[in-house]
């Protein structure tokens, strides 16, 4: 019997429109905001992409956040296009870490990045869960193959910075 391998997406991307009530009075995305525009980019993109549907899951399990860090570094702005991609960059028996990054409409210009610590929790007992071995399987065929370093957010700020910067003169 030939056995099909099926080639998991691990960077996902997906398209949002900066709106007028997400906005301070600049016209700037508000900071507070991004992380709902990171959130829901994910909950889509895993949705279409794994199959995996976050509130069918949460009656007796889901995941909560736990930590967030973000850096921004270029407005997004009123009514522009962006693209938002994520990857796991960690996955544990009971959380997962989630890098978000946010550029504009060519993916040229970076405007933000965040990653995003979740525990997996029992809403029964409101204590951490473990995944089951399905999520786990799931989580280990996505999970980029860079070395997660916990500490290591602002150094890859930095890289970013350095992947996305326009040569002098553009």
């Amino acid at each position: 019997m030939e056995r099909r391998v099926i080639e998991v997406t691990k960077e996902l991307e997906s398209a949002a429109v900066i709106r007028f009530q997400d906005c301070d009075p600049f016209g700037h995305l508000n900071n507070a905001r991004y992380i709902d525009y990171f959130l829901n980019a994910r909950q889509d993109q895993v949705a279409e992409h794994y199959g995996l549907q976050f509130f069918e899951r949460g009656k007796q399990e889901s995941w909560v956040a736990t930590k967030m860090q973000l850096a921004f570094l270029s407005p997004a702005v009123l009514m522009e296009r962006v693209l938002i991609r994520t990857q796991l960059i960690e996955a544990t028996d009971s959380t997962l870490v989630v890098e978000s990054v946010m550029l504009d409409q060519e993916a040229q210009r970076l405007k933000a990045i965040a990653w995003a610590e979740f525990s997996y929790i029992s809403l029964l007992t409101g204590k951490r869960a473990t995944h089951t071995v399905e999520l786990m399987q799931l989580f280990r065929s996505v999970l980029v193959d860079e070395a997660f370093d916990k500490d290591g957010f602002n150094r890859r700020v930095e890289a970013l910075k350095v992947r996305f910067r326009k040569p002098p003169g553009q």
